[in-house]
């Protein structure tokens, strides 16, 4: 007997165009990730170059992580109605802005006030791939789909925590968020 589930036709089969778009979105889903746990390894540098204690620097992760959480509400509507690749791909450049900010900014409170738009935006990214690749790709072929998808995402949480970390140690704590903007407009392209 032949199992009718793990069976892929050629008419369900996954599109060379939709393989690039998956790719592109866990690109971006990497610099998601990398942009939400980026700053954990930086808190001791942050409050020392900032003279702050490292409760209050804390709070770089606490404002992203609102942002990106309230912000998931508004871009499932705008994903439906605009369509959710081209917010993907606004959102893509509204993280590499976000992004750019938090690296030139010299004070405290724009460094808040840039991590919480860089939470807003990235929120637009890993909520409406995983619902486009649910639109796009047939059922029996979506698990392994999304499985390869969240990778990007993984790749960037860990990616993340080095780069913050190697910066906050040898490097300037500014350079992660360079590298972030640089993958989310490679991303938005």
């Amino acid at each position: 007997a032949v199992n009718k589930q793990s069976e892929i036709r050629p008419d369900h089969a996954v599109t060379p165009v939709i393989r690039q778009a998956i790719i592109a979105l866990a690109l971006g889903a990497f610099g998601s990730g990398m942009s939400m746990r980026v700053v954990d390894p930086m808190l001791v540098r942050l409050a020392a170059d900032f003279s702050i204690p490292i409760a209050l620097a804390s709070w770089t992760i606490t404002i992203f992580g609102l942002a990106y959480g309230l912000s998931q509400l508004l871009f499932g509507p705008l994903g439906d109605r605009y369509g959710k690749v081209r917010v993907i791909a606004y959102g893509c450049g509204a993280c590499s802005i976000a992004a750019l900010s938090c690296g030139l900014t010299s004070d405290f409170q724009a460094l808040l006030v840039a991590r919480a738009l860089a939470g807003a935006t990235a929120a637009s990214i890993i909520p409406l791939s995983m619902a486009w690749i649910g639109d796009v790709v047939p059922y029996e072929n979506r698990q392994a789909v999304l499985a390869r998808f969240l990778i990007g995402q993984i790749l960037g949480l860990s990616s993340g925590i080095m780069f913050g970390g190697i910066s906050a140690d040898y490097l300037d704590w500014r350079f992660p968020f360079f590298l972030i903007a640089l993958s989310f407009i490679v991303t938005g392209l």
